[in-house]
């Protein structure tokens, strides 16, 4: 059995942050790999454990060490260091420690060097991180500075997609049951995630919404509502966004959103994997019109036709 060694004070934290909605704050979890230092939101932890016994299977994908039960479930256990091509500092892997996450409806465990501790900060002190071509700066969606130390924070959901394929985040395109004008409807996203903002966008414009206006983080996108106040011709008719953003996150963008005078009206979608039915509520505090968790693309597509009707409809009244 597994000795449970759950991130300091993880309980009664996570509880404070699920009574506060827009705050644009969180608490990261600080790991190592090898010589970097690394953080993820707190809200996707479940536990940090000590190193299992795995059992592996033929066709597994070389990053994932193997399987092991964990309260009557079987979660995948990934390795970190292999994945990101990193060497270890600490060659004794019974230094090792385990991270089980739950995101998009779904439990994972990763294979890290060894944790920190938990640090409460504002998102404003995230700063976004350029594209790049390396599976290591692929899965990173932000950089903040701790103690004197570079954290980099992981995009633990494109790790895992990348190695699991889920078919589910790899459509072309969604019918239009609604028969939305689509080409004539403008969409904002703010996903600072490159790979699912990638996504995000095919879709969207394979299935007819051409004028998608995409950003890595809440703060340009804010920026750039606010310079579209009052405009008719550049507002978006929707925005999508993720919650957790550098420099503003989705709740605080939401709620910027919903308490402008001139930009009220635009429709909110959230599309996070910390949409749950533990923390939707968040959402309804702040204005959201619509909550769906990650990875639905087609229901996605579905709730964008549904705003932009009811927008419709609601301006032709």
């Amino acid at each position: 059995m597994a000795t449970s060694t759950a991130p300091p004070d993880a309980k009664q934290t996570k509880a404070e942050i699920l009574l506060e909605s827009g705050t644009n704050e969180l608490e990261i979890l600080v790991f190592s790999l090898g010589d970097g230092v690394y953080g993820v939101n707190v809200a996707k932890v479940r536990e940090v454990i000590l190193p299992v016994e795995v059992s592996s299977s033929p066709e597994q994908p070389e990053s994932v060490l193997g399987m092991f039960n964990l309260r009557s479930r079987v979660l995948p256990l990934v390795d970190l260091h292999h994945y990101f091509g990193i060497k270890p500092a600490d060659v004794n892997p019974k230094n090792r420690r385990i991270i089980v996450m739950e995101f998009n409806g779904q439990q994972a465990s990763f294979q890290v060097e060894s944790v920190d501790q938990i640090y409460r900060m504002s998102w404003k002190n995230v700063k976004p991180v350029p594209e790049a071509s390396s599976s290591q700066q692929f899965a990173v969606t932000g950089i903040t500075e701790i103690k004197g130390q570079l954290v980099l924070m992981l995009d633990f959901e494109s790790v895992f997609d990348h190695i699991s394929m889920q078919d589910n985040l790899h459509i072309d395109s969604v019918e239009n049951k609604l028969g939305v004008d689509r080409g004539q409807c403008r969409v904002l996203i703010a996903e600072d995630s490159n790979f699912i903002r990638g996504i995000i966008e095919k879709v969207l414009v394979n299935s007819g919404y051409t004028q998608v206006q995409s950003f890595t983080n809440g703060g340009d996108a804010w920026d750039t509502l606010q310079a579209a106040a009052g405009n008719s011709e550049s507002a978006p008719d929707v925005v999508v966004t993720d919650i957790e953003m550098p420099m503003m996150d989705g709740l605080a963008l939401t709620k910027a959103i919903k308490t402008h005078a001139q930009l009220k009206h635009i429709p909110v979608l959230l599309f996070s994997s910390l949409v749950t039915d533990d923390t939707r509520h968040k959402g309804q505090q702040v204005g959201a019109d619509e909550q769906i968790a990650k990875p639905q693309l087609p229901e996605l597509v579905g709730y964008v036709d549904k705003l932009v009707q009811q927008s419709s409809q609601k301006k032709a009244a």
